[in-house]
């Protein structure tokens, strides 16, 4: 896992609140592992076995930012999402393309 800190392009998709479990490491990184979100219906998912690629810290208007560009099977299918953590709010947003 890299973790940058440049600057990256608004991440533009379809964003879900969703809650994350992570792992913390002895340094305090958080690493995401799983999450849930409930869908239109009312119905709970799961997606676990996060990959984390990459990560970076930026401020988006004035707020700090945790990005997290990961990968999971997603409804049977390997794909690439982006992981928001808002640590002012300690909320997380995932993001598919």
């Amino acid at each position: 896992m890299q973790e940058d800190m440049r600057q990256e392009p608004a991440v533009k998709g379809h964003y879900k609140k969703v809650a994350v479990g992570c792992w913390f490491t002895s340094t305090g990184r958080a690493i995401p592992q799983m999450l849930k979100y409930e869908d239109e219906e009312g119905v709970r998912h799961t997606i676990g076995q996060i990959q984390v690629r990459k990560t970076n810290q930026e401020q988006a208007a004035g707020f700090l930012l945790q990005r997290y560009e990961c990968s999971a099977l997603i409804y049977g299918t390997y794909k690439t999402f982006y992981l928001l953590y808002h640590p002012g709010e300690n909320t997380w947003d995932m993001v598919l393309p």
